[in-house]
């Protein structure tokens, strides 16, 4: 895999995780009370996407530094989500 191909691939998925992140908050329109139930997707997130970078970093995969990448931003694209849906959205 080539560099732009990489390069190309993550700003996809970047683009899509923003698109399907605030997506699925306005089509589930989750409570507050479920709060504190959701907070933990947080971890999971994180977790997973550093299980596949290092997972593809082992093979020898360029793919494995987009899921590093991700690993950082998904999390925090989730949790900028959540905080302004329960701020401006919520009722």
């Amino acid at each position: 895999m080539t560099y732009k191909k990489v390069l190309t691939i993550g700003i996809a998925v970047f683009i899509l995780e923003l698109i399907l992140i605030p997506g699925w908050f306005y089509l589930a329109q989750p409570g507050s009370q479920s709060a504190m139930d959701l907070l933990p997707v947080i971890p999971v997130l994180f977790g997973i996407n550093l299980l596949f970078g290092i997972l593809f970093y082992r093979i020898k995969k360029p793919v494995g530094l987009l899921f590093f990448a991700n690993a950082i931003l998904a999390p925090l694209l989730f949790f900028a989500a959540w905080i302004m849906w329960f701020t401006y959205w919520a009722k």
